[in-house]
C-alpha cells in the first residue's frame, strides 16, 4: 500500500503524537509498504522533502498561535498552509491509497479530512491520542467533539482510540460506534529494554548509589499532575529518606514546580532534568526503581508503555487508559488523581517491596509490553484496519 501519514508534529520534536506517528511509519515501512509523512518543520530553513528510514517526509512551515494563558499548549496549534495546498499533488503523484491522520486537535487534521471528503476521496483513518485539560481547553475539546466530529469526521472511515476509556468518551460525544476501534500506543521493546549495571541517574543524585530513584517523564503542565507528586514527597521522606525523585521534562509549569519544591524543603531530594537524548532513555529508565505518572487524565501514555518494557514498578493515576495496563498490586499501584496522601502511601508501598516481589512485577511488565504493546503487534492491527477500509465501497 501507499500510505500518507499526516501529523502536525514529527521527530525530532518530542511528544506522544509525533512518537506514535514515527513508529507507525517505521514499522509500516518494515512491512513493505510505501510510507509518506506530511508534517511541519521545526526551524527557519526552507520547506524540504527527505527520505528517512525507508519513508519520505514532506516538511512545511507552520504558522502557530502564541501561548495563551489558561489554554495549555496553545502554541502547538499551528496551520501548515503549504502542506494543505500541496496535499492533492502528493496524493496524485504518489498514488496514495489511504490517509492516516494523527491527532484530532491539529488544524492540519481537520482541513485534510474536509479536503478529502470533497476532493481527494481516499479512505481516511484518524488516531485520537488523548484529551485536553486545564483552563479553557475543555471548552475547545467540547467544541471539537460535538461540532467538528459531526461535521468533518463523519467522513472518516475509521477512528482509532488509544484506550477503551477514550472510545467511551467519543461514543458519549456522538461518535459512530461502528467506526471506533481501540488500538493502544506501542513501544519499541528492542530499544526500551532493561540494561544491566547502568548508573546514569547517579550523575543527578550526588552519588547516593544506595538511594532508590523515582522518575517522572512527561510535560510539566497541569494535565500531568506533577504538582501532586511534589506535594507527596515530604510525607514519603518522613518514612523513607533514602530516595531521590527525578523529574524529566519541560513545560509552562517548570518554574512554579521548582519553586514549590524549594518551599517544601525537598529540593535536595528532587532533581529537575530538562532533557535526556533519546538514545540514553533506556539507560535513564534502567537506572530507576519506580516510574510515577500522577496525571489528571490520559489516553494511553507512551511513557507507561516504555516503563513497562523496561520492567519498572509503576505508580500511576487511576484514570482513563492507565488502569487498562496497570492492575493494582499485580504489576503496579493506582492512585486517585490529585490525592496526595494516597500517592505518598502507594509510593511508600513500592519503595518497600522486597526483591522477590520486585523481580516478579518486573518480569510481568516486560512480558506485558512484549506481548501486548510492541509496535510490531500494534502496527499489524493498524494495517488490518487499513485493509478493511479499502474494502469498503466509496461514498
Amino acid at each position: 500500500m501507499n500510505i500518507l501519514i499526516i501529523s502536525h508534529f514529527f521527530p525530532p520534536h518530542k511528544g506522544g503524537v509525533e512518537t506514535a506517528a514515527y513508529y507507525t511509519a517505521k514499522n509500516l515501512s518494515k512491512l513493505g509498504h510505501n510510507v509518506f509523512v506530511l508534517t511541519s518543520k521545526q526551524n527557519h530553513t526552507k520547506d524540504f522533502t527527505k527520505k528517512e528510514e525507508n519513508f519520505t517526509i514532506f516538511r512545511y512551515k507552520s504558522y502557530h498561535l502564541p501561548e495563551i494563558r489558561g489554554f495549555p499548549q496553545s502554541s502547538h496549534f499551528g496551520l501548515i498552509l503549504k502542506g494543505i495546498f500541496n496535499l492533492p499533488k502528493i496524493i496524485k503523484k504518489y498514488n496514495i491509497h489511504i490517509i492516516h491522520l494523527e491527532g484530532r486537535f491539529f488544524p492540519i487534521s481537520v482541513l485534510a479530512a474536509f479536503l478529502n471528503s470533497i476532493i481527494l476521496k481516499r479512505p481516511i483513518i484518524l488516531t485520537i491520542q488523548g484529551r485536553l485539560s486545564g483552563g479553557y481547553a475543555h471548552h475547545v475539546e467540547f467544541f471539537y467533539d460535538t461540532v467538528i466530529m459531526k461535521l468533518i469526521y463523519s467522513h472518516v472511515n475509521r477512528i482509532i482510540c488509544v484506550s477503551s476509556s477514550l472510545k467511551k468518551h467519543m461514543i458519549k460525544s456522538g461518535g459512530n460506534i461502528e467506526k471506533l476501534k481501540v488500538i493502544y500506543n506501542g513501544v519499541d521493546t528492542d530499544f526500551f529494554k532493561k540494561l544491566d549495571s547502568v548508573s546514569l541517574l547517579d550523575n543527578f543524585t550526588n552519588s547516593h548509589k544506595d538511594y532508590k530513584k523515582v522518575i517522572f517523564v512527561g510535560r510539566l503542565d497541569h494535565q500531568k499532575g506533577v504538582e501532586y507528586l511534589i506535594r507527596s514527597i515530604p510525607k514519603v521522606l518522613e518514612e523513607y529518606e533514602k530516595v531521590h525523585f527525578l523529574i524529566l521534562g519541560n513545560g509552562n509549569l517548570e518554574s512554579k514546580l521548582k519553586h514549590l519544591a524549594r518551599n517544601l524543603e525537598i529540593y535536595s531530594h528532587t532533581k529537575f532534568i530538562n532533557m535526556i537524548p533519546l538514545r540514553k532513555m533506556p539507560e535513564f529508565y534502567s537506572s530507576a526503581d519506580i516510574f510515577c505518572l500522577p496525571s489528571l487524565h490520559e489516553g494511553f501514555p507512551l511513557s507507561i508503555a516504555e516503563a513497562l518494557s523496561v520492567g519498572l514498578i509503576i505508580v500511576a493515576s487511576d484514570t482513563e487508559g492507565i488502569p487498562e495496563a496497570i492492575k493494582e498490586n499485580k504489576n503496579g499501584y493506582l492512585v486517585e488523581p490529585k490525592n496526595i496522601g494516597q500517592l505518598s502511601q502507594k509510593l511508600l508501598k513500592a519503595l518497600n517491596l522486597d526483591q522477590d516481589k520486585i523481580k516478579k512485577i518486573s518480569q510481568t511488565n516486560k512480558k506485558l509490553a512484549k506481548n501486548r504493546y510492541s509496535w510490531e503487534i500494534i502496527v499489524k492491527r493498524i494495517v488490518n484496519e487499513y485493509l478493511d477500509c479499502l474494502k469498503q465501497p466509496k461514498s
